[in-house]
């Protein structure tokens, strides 16, 4: 188990069937639209992973547009025949590449289309990242990034959470802001950057800056058999699937500073069965929650 963690790519934890739910349609549809990203004729995604954006993309370009992907992870960017051949059978082409979105391996003025999903939150320098995709996006092209705010999740209310105190919902929530802090001083990036995106593209002077927030959430309710919640399900029953062998929350508790080591154990001793209370709640069918987030597709013009 451990190998196999290991030699896993970046974030593939993250990349279950339950991916395949982020986004309405009617939502895709509409923001196509009103950014004309059928007017574009070669798009690059920027730390494509196993390729969920640029299939979701892809039918909003036209027949015969050029779609490059780049990632810095060898497990994402040597190979995927399966992405390939659905960009072929929609009449696109295709180039998978190596490439750090710090860093990009192209021209200026490259690509009428630059965007990534889930991916400045994960960068060092996500300043860096911002001025390269810029850097590659012809002028008058459109660069649109999507990113979260992680930390809202804290206050997301559940069958289970309800009536939890006042100091428990703070405990959840000063647990996660350490983390984040955490992260931030390894240099693994801002779990919430995406609150930040308008005013780092504004720094960068990219115009026509244009926020939308996704209007999906996944809400889980008794008895949980629509396939978004059973591809949902499927996810939580891996257990502690946001996480990996290699990194696990001491690490960030570590890296915040030793003055948050005392609430890392006290945190841990009070809520160690956390998981398994909504386990047993959703086996009880006793689980239920509205299931929303806070996604932002930040666009704009260069």
């Amino acid at each position: 188990m451990e190998d196999r963690e290991i030699n896993k790519g970046h974030s593939e934890n993250y990349f279950g069937d339950y991916r395949d739910f982020w986004w309405n349609k009617a939502f895709l549809d509409m923001t196509a639209k009103r950014l004309d990203l059928g007017r574009h004729s070669n798009m690059l995604d920027v730390g494509c992973g196993n390729g969920h954006w640029t299939r979701t993309l892809a039918p909003y370009l036209k027949p015969g547009t050029q779609i490059t992907a780049v990632d810095s992870d060898p497990r994402w960017y040597t190979e995927n025949i399966e992405l390939e051949h659905f960009l072929v059978s929609t009449g696109k082409t295709f180039s998978l590449l190596e490439g750090d979105a710090q860093e990009l391996p192209f021209p200026n003025d490259s690509f009428d289309l630059v965007t990534c999903q889930t991916v400045l939150i994960h960068v060092p320098y996500p300043a860096k990242a911002i001025q390269e995709m810029k850097r590659v996006l012809k002028p008058g092209g459109t660069l649109l990034c999507v990113e979260p705010n992680n930390i809202v999740q804290s206050l997301i209310k559940t069958s289970l959470t309800k009536n939890d105190s006042i100091e428990e919902t703070l405990d959840h929530i000063k647990y996660r802001l350490i983390i984040e802090k955490g992260k931030r001083k390894m240099g693994r990036g801002d779990n919430s950057l995406g609150d930040l995106l308008p005013g780092m593209f504004a720094e960068e002077g990219l115009r026509d800056i244009e926020v939308r927030l996704s209007d999906k959430a996944i809400a889980m309710y008794p008895p949980y058999d629509n396939e978004e919640q059973l591809a949902t399900l499927k996810q939580w029953m891996k257990g502690s699937s946001w996480k990996s062998n290699t990194q696990k929350d001491i690490d960030f508790f570590s890296a915040a500073g030793e003055e948050f080591m005392p609430f890392y154990f006290e945190y841990q001793e009070k809520y160690a069965r956390n998981d398994e209370h909504v386990m047993g709640a959703l086996q009880r069918e006793q689980y239920h929650a509205a299931g929303g987030s806070l996604m932002y597709l930040v666009s704009c013009t260069k």
